[in-house]
């Protein structure tokens, strides 16, 4: 396991800003352009950038710390100077204290050094962590799921929207249909009364015709 703070020479303490300097001094040294050709140089700014993108985030930060003090305890990698097995945040004590506040400092520390009681606080910790997750992922579930909604909903309308725009154009073309069905009938009938005028004058004019003949008034 690779120890993040070592790489970037930083203790544990290390604030956010504290780290975010290390990285940038060390990265512009180690980066391969400057160091064109150098193997070592180009893993070491590798395994800068990895500790970064871990020690940066809060969260992920937090869970390392919990498997670094877990490999400390369960002694797979040894513990650097400024490593405090009860506590990576905690500072080194000053010479300068008071003796009231060095018998503080040496009680918490006493309690701190209590192996059960720190796994509890790990557990703990990787318990907040696991509990964190979950939330993310079914905040991440709602959601896809309203998102989902959205766009079933949007399908429907559209479908529908679709299904109306085809049923009126039906419609439409069927009033049309209708219309031209329509005048046709009309301008055949209008044909057909003209061509029966044209038929019933000739008669008309020829009994008329007779009838003056035959004396009698045809007004």
């Amino acid at each position: 396991m690779k120890n993040y703070y070592n790489i970037l020479e930083v203790p544990e303490s290390a604030s956010a800003e504290m780290i975010k300097t290390a990285y940038r001094n060390l990265a512009k040294k180690w980066h391969p352009d400057l160091n064109p050709g150098n193997a070592e140089a180009e893993q070491m700014f590798m395994d800068i950038k990895e500790a970064y993108s871990v020690l940066s985030n809060a969260i992920k930060r937090n869970f390392y710390d919990y498997q670094l003090r877990k490999a400390i305890l369960d002694k797979k990698i040894e513990p650097t100077s400024t490593t405090k097995v009860g506590s990576f945040r905690k500072t080194e004590t000053n010479a300068k204290k008071t003796s009231a506040s060095q018998e503080k400092t040496d009680k918490k520390e006493k309690i701190f050094h209590n192996a059960e009681a720190y796994k509890s606080r790990l557990d703990e910790l990787m318990r907040k962590h696991n509990e964190l997750i979950e939330k993310q992922k079914k905040a991440a579930e709602e959601i896809k799921k309203k998102e989902e909604v959205k766009e079933q909903s949007f399908y429907e309308t559209f479908k529908k929207n679709r299904e109306n725009a085809i049923l009126e154009q039906k419609i439409k073309q069927q009033q049309e249909q209708e219309l031209k069905k329509k005048q046709e009938e009309q301008k055949q009938n209008i044909q057909e009364q003209k061509e029966e005028a044209n038929i019933t004058r000739p008669q008309k004019n020829r009994i008329k015709a007779i009838l003056s003949i035959l004396g009698f008034r045809t007004d």
